[in-house]
């Protein structure tokens, strides 16, 4: 798949998928992280979802686009 497509779908995933597999990343996800993200980006990614409480919507959106780019490069590689 070309990069730019892959990248159009990823746009458009719902922010509640983002959330639920930001979670499993950070909960049980820990060697497919680790794999695929720096230790900044692991921090970061840990930050996020400890600042938003349990409440995606309580980050604001620039933080859930950080967040969406995070768990799409942990999650593919």
């Amino acid at each position: 798949m070309v990069w730019w497509t892959a990248r159009r779908i990823w746009k458009r995933v719902p922010w509640g998928m983002v959330w639920a597999v930001s979670v499993w990343l950070v909960q049980k996800g820990r060697d497919r992280a680790q794999a695929n993200l720096t230790k900044k980006e692991q921090q970061e990614l840990i930050r996020l979802v400890k600042k938003s409480k349990g409440r995606p919507g309580s980050l604001p959106q620039r933080d859930r686009t950080r967040l969406k780019n995070i768990a799409g490069k942990a999650l593919r590689g």
